[in-house]
């Protein structure tokens, strides 16, 4: 399963290469005397800022109680200072000061702080401020990119980008790399690579990236890694793809980890290393990425580098799944298939690879006939109080073995190793009264913890249906499906105690576990609670037929 839901996965990534990349370069201060606002601008400047190019800081290299406390004393000291007002405001968006930002921004801005309209923006668009007005912030992203302010104009380039008006971004990206944005120059490498708004050119492609790299942006390494991997306008090169790559990754770049890690799973030119690729996909789900979050759910679901959590894996391809990664529909599908770090559940599982179907993926696509085989299995001779069926399935009454013997005979040559449909056949083979067919399925289930292969046991066990009678093991097995709050199991231990099968008679006992399967959405059991609760302490109780999983008795 693992080899064909990642095989088209990260072939995908160059499509959602970020927008915005930080290095994590942390500056404490600078030589800022005794002059506030020069120490105001050594915490907290932008390193685009006109006469501060490369002085500044990104967002991640703020330190922010020494900025917060710096521009403070900055603003007592030149309160009309539009850069202070502009450092200020930008450390309380960072401290999620929102109201005490803006209140700076719009003097900042006012002053004609391309900066300042760059910030408030953000703020604006991100719905941090007062109240969200995506109007102005668009007018704003304007003024800002109109200021000459480089984040501006590639932010405003990502707008037109998204709007598929890829002309109006290429331009935009044009003019701010030609002022040594990184990010914008490795943007017009994807154009060139991707064809958009331009001709493919995987040779402008290689430029673009690396001056990208040249001007200090990351992804440029992961640009020029996905030429040589996939051989275009060089000769394919796995291994100077993974050199590539490691210098991407030494920056903590998401895409360049994750590019890597696959390289390291596949083999491909590096030797295979799970050890090697676990690492690098847990910091890049740690920065958010989707490809990265479902790639480390498989490691967690077999163990590939790490112990198997299959917790983890679930909350990671769930993670992936609302980023929009398609070959997450097929792991969250898998995992339900197979009730994995969930109930299992063939309708939820079936849900998820139709997405992934919908979506192109193909592993997905592959999983829906097994899924619907197994579905028509249990619906023809599944109990529909099991986990995660949400009431499909049938009664051991009305179960039709024409009908359930061959549906589920057919799911298990889809799916050979599935338990459930192995119960479920062995359900069906009860009441065609084919015991000797059952019981070793039965047996499978109870090893694997089937609380209904252990109902299903129980009730041919109580009476000796089909089996040599064995009252102890039957109680034994009831109690331990009761213990997972499975309905027919708390209604036999009612049943037992009624009669006195197993155990000693105990009519308040028989009540307490039939109000259990009550609470379970067992109605059948309100008659017997009636019932037991009108009766004298000599009164025989006819129970006959009361099996919920086995025969009549």
């Amino acid at each position: 399963m693992r080899r064909h839901i990642i095989s088209a996965g990260l072939a995908a990534m160059l499509a959602c290469a970020p927008a915005l990349a930080a290095p994590s370069v942390v500056v404490l201060g600078g030589d800022a005397g005794d002059d506030p606002v020069t120490a105001c601008g050594a915490l907290a400047s932008s390193p685009y800022e006109p006469g501060r190019i490369g002085a500044g800081l990104d967002d991640a290299g703020v330190f922010l109680d020494g900025a917060t406390a710096a521009c403070e004393a900055a603003l007592a000291a030149a309160p009309d200072s539009i850069e202070v007002q502009t450092w200020l405001g930008r450390v309380y968006v960072l401290t999620g000061r929102a109201a005490e930002a803006q209140q700076l921004l719009d003097a900042a801005i006012e002053g004609g702080s391309g900066y300042a309209a760059f910030l408030l923006s953000e703020l604006l668009a991100s719905g941090a401020a007062a109240a969200d007005d995506p109007d102005r912030a668009h007018q704003l992203l304007q003024q800002a990119a109109d200021s000459g302010y480089l984040p501006a104009m590639s932010a405003l380039a990502e707008v037109s980008e998204a709007a598929a008006d890829y002309a109006t971004a290429f331009n935009l990206y044009s003019a701010a790399a030609g002022q040594g944005l990184g990010l914008a120059s490795y943007r017009l490498g994807y154009f060139y690579h991707s064809g958009l708004a331009v001709d493919f050119n995987f040779e402008t492609a290689m430029t673009f990236y690396q001056q990208a790299i040249e001007q200090g942006e990351p992804l440029g390494h992961f640009g020029v890694g996905q030429l040589h991997e996939y051989g275009q306008g060089v000769e394919q090169d796995y291994l100077k793809a993974a050199a590539a790559y490691q210098l991407g990754a030494d920056r903590k770049e998401k895409f360049s980890e994750t590019a890597l890690a696959y390289l390291y799973e596949q083999g491909m030119g590096v030797e295979q290393d799970y050890s090697r690729s676990f690492p690098l996909l847990l910091d890049a789900a740690a920065q958010g990425h989707g490809f990265a979050q479902a790639a480390l759910a498989i490691h967690y679901l077999f163990g590939q580098g790490t112990e198997i959590d299959e917790a983890k894996a679930y909350d990671l391809a769930w993670s992936a799944q609302r980023q929009g990664v398609v070959y997450a529909e097929g792991i969250l599908g898998y995992m339900m298939m197979y009730g994995l770090g969930t109930e299992r559940s063939l309708s939820n599982a079936l849900f998820h690879f139709r997405n992934g179907q919908e979506l192109g993926d193909q592993y997905s696509a592959d999983q829906i006939a097994i899924v619907e085989a197994e579905l028509a299995c249990l619906e023809a001779a599944g109990s529909q109080f099991e986990p995660g069926n949400i009431s499909v399935g049938v009664d051991f009454a009305a179960l039709d073995p024409a009908i359930a013997i061959p549906a589920c005979e057919q799911a298990l040559q889809f799916n050979a190793t599935s338990l459930g449909d192995k119960v479920w056949l062995a359900r069906a083979y009860a009441k065609a009264e084919r015991y000797d067919e059952a019981l070793p399925l039965l047996e499978e289930g109870i090893s694997g913890g089937n609380v209904l292969a252990e109902t299903v046991l129980a009730d041919l066990l109580i009476r000796g249906t089909g089996v040599e009678a064995n009252p102890p093991r039957a109680i034994a097995l009831y109690l331990n499906a009761a213990g997972s709050s499975f309905a027919p199991a708390q209604y036999g231990l009612g049943v037992a105690y009624a009669e006195g099968l197993g155990v000693a008679a105990d009519s308040q006992a028989a009540i307490g576990w039939f109000r259990q399967a009550l609470e379970q959405g067992m109605d059948d059991a309100q008659a017997q609670i009636d019932l037991l609760a009108g009766a004298s302490p000599e009164t025989s109780v006819d129970m006959t037929g009361f099996g919920r999983e086995g025969p009549g008795y």
